[in-house]
């Protein structure tokens, strides 16, 4: 497949957690706002990745809150509140939210992949046989999935978590598809760990300077919407079924 951008045809989709739900596994460690800038940083990249391979309206955010709103809109994505009762009920609606507007193929990548570039996207679009396999990327540290690629009419569930990239494998030899598995360097990294964070920091261009730039973003934006006390949003509720 030509290496031109966007692709057409194919769907992006990037599921994106609350920022205060986000990243959980750098507690207690990293402070809070240190891990919300961390995720948001990655996020943004990821974002700002998608739209050098794919059209920006193709590109769809699942999840997320306010601030992960408005960053995706910065950059022309769709943004979907999420549906679901977990990540994989969230992936598999949007999916099928695809699927209707005549995509022939869904890619999905996570919010937490600070090295993905163009080139990773392309390969992998580029390993699909015009479109028409499955692929995907497995995570190096727990054997998950930081990326993978359902063609039309090739029905296998969503089941991101750690070793789902096995899961994947069994589920697309059942559909009579097998996996292609892409090695695609910037997508094999994720940030889980506060190990994972100190090599981020230590081996990607930018990346410190860029955590920086968002902790000032993400500290603004909780200075403008200070969290509620459980008992204060109770009040409310009740102030408003009063009236």
């Amino acid at each position: 497949m030509a290496t031109s951008t966007p692709f057409s045809n194919v769907s992006l989709i990037i599921p994106m957690k609350p920022l205060v739900n986000a990243k959980m596994r750098l507690s207690p460690i990293v402070d809070d706002l240190t891990r919300q800038a961390v995720a948001l940083a990655m996020f943004d990249h990821v974002c700002s990745v998608a739209i050098q391979a794919f059209r920006a309206g193709d590109c769809r955010v699942v999840g997320g809150d306010a601030l992960v709103e408005e960053i995706s809109q910065n950059h022309g994505l769709q943004f979907c509140e999420d549906r679901g009762h977990d990540l994989n009920s969230s992936i598999s609606l949007a999916i099928m939210d695809a699927w209707d507007t005549d995509s022939k193929g869904v890619l999905v990548i996570p919010a937490d992949v600070p090295m993905v570039s163009k080139s990773d996207l392309v390969d992998l679009i580029g390993a699909t046989d015009d479109l028409k396999s499955p692929v995907g990327t497995m995570a190096m540290s727990d054997g998950g999935t930081n990326a993978m690629f359902w063609p039309i009419g090739v029905n296998f569930p969503p089941s991101f978590g750690e070793h789902s990239f096995s899961r994947f494998k069994a589920f697309t030899s059942a559909e009579g598809k097998p996996l292609i598995s892409v090695s695609a360097a910037g997508l094999a990294f994720d940030v889980d760990t506060p190990e994972d964070l100190n090599y981020a920091q230590s081996n990607i261009p930018n990346f410190t300077e860029k955590l920086a730039e968002f902790k000032e973003i993400v500290n603004h934006w909780i200075s403008l919407n200070p969290v509620k006390a459980a008992w204060e949003i109770a009040l409310e509720e009740e102030e408003l079924t009063s009236d």
